[in-house]
């Protein structure tokens, strides 16, 4: 059947990797978005060692190694164990991920709900955890997230997001509350502490892992892998739930990117063209950088260099491997893997929005997606092009803006050309 796509059942971890087309795939989720020089030294490493010789940033910020060989992952691991990179034991690794917010201070009140929520879910959300309770782990999917008082990720998605109320909308005391919004929902739950607002997600998560499977207890495969499912059936009752102020609000999720490329204050953000940092480039700006520089990843494929206004060198940075400034068209392309690396993908991707990007008119943002299943697709995009194949088997192209998603372009797609001139034609029509 035309269009048909496979959705892969997990997101992949160290101690749970996933097989792709060009290998397998070991995902690392940076605690507190942060990882020192040392720790970046090493995965640069062990990528031009063990897996293709880039590194991959996700949208949620975590960071991949790819196309590892099966006989190599036992090493590869052990590896990442040693520079502190992933949990020593699997079960640790397979807890909820919890993903924060690049936008905070050491040590500040974001900083520490960080840290207490990514306790919490890996001592009490984990598969044993949840296995002592008589329930199956949570999927993989299911996500926990930190956000900064100016809610910089609120289009990113996340089951129960928690996030500082800014200073704005505090009480006349001035303490410090905290939010907890489920999912999509419009209702923002409000505590007067931080352990209050844990609390709740732990309860809320572990209700869900419990109604997750309901109908499906031998399958669950089949079960529901997202809270906002289930949301409607939500007890009000459940104990951490009570002692919350409940507010309505309006979801916002409008794409922001507040870390474009270049300086920020005392720091500097280093874009990645495409989420994908050439490791020998990370081993030249490392070997540039005092060894106990502080390098957060954000979830808008760059990287936060804490005080890198001062300390990066010109001769430090690869044009070709970084992004330095915002009006690098490169900046305005994503793609998904795309052809060889995926099996599903009918394209190069990857290579086409590149290719692309100088074509691009300006505020157009384009998306280039191998299949018609869309990976990597964010909000930011205004502009999408994919390729499909018919019930013929002829490829084709298929293009739409975010505008206008129901009026789609449909070309035949010429795979011989070398250059992208059938996307360029596809952009010009888009911009008629």
């Amino acid at each position: 059947m035309a269009d048909s796509v496979k959705i892969q059942g997990w997101c992949p971890t160290a101690w749970k990797p996933m097989q792709a087309q060009d290998g397998w795939i070991v995902r690392i989720r940076p605690h507190c978005a942060s990882l020192n020089v040392a720790q970046w030294r090493a995965l640069a490493e062990l990528a031009l060692a063990h897996a293709h010789p880039q590194l991959e940033l996700t949208r949620l910020g975590n960071i991949q190694l790819r196309g590892v060989h099966a006989s190599q992952l036992g090493q590869v691991r052990s590896q990442l164990v040693a520079a502190g990179l992933v949990p020593a034991n699997a079960d640790e690794d397979l807890a909820p991920a919890v993903h924060c917010s690049p936008l905070y201070a050491r040590h500040d009140l974001t900083h520490q709900l960080a840290q207490s929520l990514s306790h919490a879910a890996a001592t009490r959300l984990s598969p044993h955890a949840l296995q002592t309770l008589g329930l199956n782990a949570l999927p993989s999917k299911f996500g926990l997230l930190v956000d900064d008082e100016q809610q910089s990720l609120r289009d990113i998605g996340a089951d129960l997001r928690l996030h500082v109320l800014p200073a704005s909308a505090q009480t006349e005391h001035f303490a410090p509350r905290y939010a907890l919004t489920l999912g999509g929902s419009g209702k923002t739950h409000v505590y007067a502490n931080a352990t209050e607002a844990i609390e709740a997600a732990v309860q809320i998560a572990i209700w869900f892992a419990s109604e997750r499977v309901r109908g499906n207890q031998q399958d669950d495969r089949q079960a529901i892998t997202r809270l906002q499912q289930k949301l409607a059936y939500l007890p009000q009752d459940l104990p951490a739930l009570r002692t919350a102020t409940v507010l309505e609000t309006s979801p916002d999720a409008s794409a922001t990117c507040p870390l474009t490329p270049g300086e920020h204050g005392r720091h500097f953000v280093l874009g990645a063209p495409l989420g994908r940092v050439n490791a020998q480039a990370v081993l030249l700006l490392a070997s540039h950088l005092p060894p106990n520089t502080e390098i957060r990843v954000t979830p808008w494929r760059s990287l936060l260099v804490a005080n890198g206004a001062t300390t990066i060198a010109p001769k430090a940075l690869d044009s070709a491997s970084w992004i330095v400034e915002s009006r690098d068209a490169r900046s305005r392309v994503s793609a998904c893997t795309g052809s060889p690396g995926c099996t599903q993908a009918l394209m190069p991707a990857q290579q086409l929005a590149l290719q692309s990007a100088k074509h691009l008119p300006e505020g157009m943002h384009l998306h280039i997606s191998g299949c018609a299943k869309l990976c990597a697709l964010g909000k930011e995009a205004t502009a999408v092009v994919y390729a499909s194949q018919s019930d013929a088997a002829q490829l084709l192209l298929n293009a739409y803006t975010a505008a206008q998603p129901q009026a789609r372009i449909q070309i035949p797609f010429q795979a011989q050309l070398s250059e992208p001139a059938q996307i360029q034609e596809l952009i010009h029509e888009l911009s008629i």
